[in-house]
């Protein structure tokens, strides 16, 4: 095995300090976020356990203090018709402005859960120090399948012009041709 280099060792070294600190600082992250959570259910026995024979009643200030802030921030993150607003940089982006915050918005808040998301994003951040949102774009493909029975050759027509104008979308899987003595004749195309 090839000796180390002294620069080597030392930036493995300042690696691993650096991860250890990290896990430390996580580790107690994670404790005083238990702790946030135990304050906000009233569970104060790990810092101030009941005596016997006194009263083991627990003030709920945590959970008193976020529940009595969540209005007030509410209102300034949602209360409003517009959650997002797009600034126009000239006077020529005055309308392509608007029409992007009314859409980010309808999306936001009609489309998906904005209200909650918002809500459940700041109590969050006050209970635990961090709001997190996942956000994503999700595009589908929908596929359905018409019968179409006794049509007109003129609205067979029709049809067969809007599937050649769809570009590949859309297409005809099967058609039945009777003739005047009602004899079926197929002609499948896809």
């Amino acid at each position: 095995m090839a000796k180390m280099s002294t620069s080597d060792l030392k930036a493995m070294l300042a690696s691993e300090k650096a991860d250890a600190l990290a896990a430390l600082s996580a580790a107690r992250l994670a404790e005083e976020r238990a702790d946030a959570m135990d304050y906000y259910l009233g569970d104060m026995r790990k810092d101030m356990p009941a005596q016997d024979g006194r009263s083991r009643a627990v003030s709920t200030d945590v959970a008193d203090t976020i529940e009595g802030l969540m209005p007030s921030l509410m209102d300034i993150f949602a209360g409003s018709d517009e959650v997002v607003r797009f600034e126009p940089v000239g006077p020529e982006d005055e309308a392509a402005a608007q029409q992007e915050t009314d859409y980010v918005n309808h999306v936001f808040m009609q489309q998906n859960p904005g209200f909650m998301t918002l809500y459940s994003f700041v109590k969050d951040a006050l209970l635990s120090k961090v709001g997190i949102v996942k956000v994503w774009w999700e595009e589908r493909e929908e596929e359905s399948r018409d019968t179409y029975y006794d049509l007109s050759d003129d609205q067979f027509a029709l049809l067969a012009q809007a599937v050649m104008e769809s570009n590949g979308e859309m297409k005809i899987i099967e058609h039945t041709v009777h003739d005047a003595a009602g004899d079926a004749g197929t002609a499948a195309t896809s």
